[in-house]
Formats: structure tokens, sequence, C-alpha cells
């Protein structure tokens, strides 16, 4: 058999040589781009799961931004029946006028007082006069004062009535009515 020839010194350093520069291109050309383009991909990754966190976290926000504003929407609605953003002139002198029958009281006069501007709301005043008892009179103000929508009954006047007829009286109100200021 032949025998290994020994390798001069100076095709070792050559080759040694050469082996280095292909290892150094090799990571110049191959691996040093793919680390920066592994990192680069990483950190877009790290990103795009922080804004998916972002997301679950609004969109668990947004059931209950939901549920909130439908109960905000409840009680708006029910504040716009205790101070409408109309006056609603006939519906309240219709259900003034059902109140005063169910007690027996028939509504002589009325007439409409003024309208004072507020900061947020405007108060309609009417004027009103009626012929009742003192007890029919006091369970028409009660009634009148505790519907839905929101009004007061102040400077009642009461005077006995002129004739014979001693259990009635003759008795004057003004109904503050309010209604929300747009």
């Amino acid at each position: 058999m032949a025998e290994a020839q020994a390798i001069p010194k100076e095709q070792k350093i050559m080759l040694a040589v050469l082996a280095l520069a292909g290892l150094y291109m090799f990571y110049k050309k191959a691996y040093l781009p793919q680390g920066k383009q592994i990192n680069d991909l990483t950190k877009q990754i790290q990103e795009t799961n922080k804004k998916i966190e972002d997301i679950k976290l609004k969109v668990a926000r947004m059931d209950q931004l939901e549920a909130e504003y439908e109960v905000l929407k409840t009680k708006v609605a029910e504040a716009e029946k205790q101070l409408p953003k109309s006056e609603e002139l006939p519906d309240l002198i219709r259900s003034i006028t059902k109140i005063g029958s169910k007690h027996g009281i028939a509504i002589d006069n009325w007439r409409i007082s003024s309208v004072v501007p507020k900061q947020y709301y405007k108060e309609h005043t009417y004027s009103f006069a009626v012929n009742s008892s003192y007890h029919k009179a006091a369970q028409f103000f009660v009634d009148v004062c505790q519907r839905e929508r929101i009004m007061t009954v102040k400077d009642v006047k009461i005077t006995p009535a002129s004739g014979e007829s001693s259990s009635d009286m003759s008795v004057s109100f003004t109904l503050v009515v309010y209604t929300y200021k747009e």
C-alpha cells in the first residue's frame, strides 16, 4: 500500500486559513443574517402577542361597557319620563283633569303663567282654580305630585266657597311642571 505522504506545513497553514475564511464567510453571509432575521421575527411575534392581549382586554371590557350602556340607557329613559324634553301640554291637562275627575273635582279655570329657564331645566307654571272639599283637594294634590313626571304644587290658597255649600271651598294653586333644557 501506498504510504500517506506528510502534508507540508505551508499547505496546512493555507488549509487552515481557507477553512477560517470559509467559516468567516459562512458566519457573515449565512448565520449572521439568519440570526438577525430570527431576532426581528421574535420581536414581531412579541409585539403581535402584546396587541392580541390588548385586544382581548378591550373585548372583555367591551362586554362590560355594553352592559353599563344598557343600564345607562334604561336610566335615561326613566329620567326622560320624569323630566321630558317637551312640555306635552295637552297630555298634561288631560291627566290633571282625569285625576281631578277621579276625586270628584272639576277644574274650573286654568291658565299658563310663565316659563322660567334654569341651568339644566325649565319650569312651566300653570295657575288652577277648583272647587272642592279639603280632603278631596289634598288627595288630588297627592296624586298629582306622585305621578311619574316631576311636578310641584305651590302657592295653594284656600278660601271658603261662596254660597250655602259649606263642605266645598275654592282652591287656587300653581302647578310647576319641569322639562329638560336642551
